[in-house]
């Protein structure tokens, strides 16, 4: 059913979203989110390495997520 996947692809980045904004010092509006079947694509610009590796880490903590890309740019 493909409807079903595609919305649980959604609640993933709206969660993914959500638990970005949570985190502290996680600059969350300037990191795009896409998911596709479970797969979750990181990408924007961060300032340093570790905000992109405690992204990546939180996004993977994240219910519904089997893979992280983590595509974000150290700026």
């Amino acid at each position: 059913d493909n409807d079903g996947r595609i919305l649980s692809d959604t609640a993933v980045t709206a969660k993914v979203k959500a638990t970005l904004l949570a985190e502290k010092g996680i600059p969350s509006t300037a990191i795009s989110v896409e998911t596709y079947e479970g797969r979750v694509l990181l990408s924007g610009f961060v300032d340093t390495a570790a905000v992109k590796a405690k992204a990546a880490q939180v996004t993977a903590g994240v219910s519904g997520v089997k893979q992280v890309q983590n595509n974000l740019v150290v700026k």
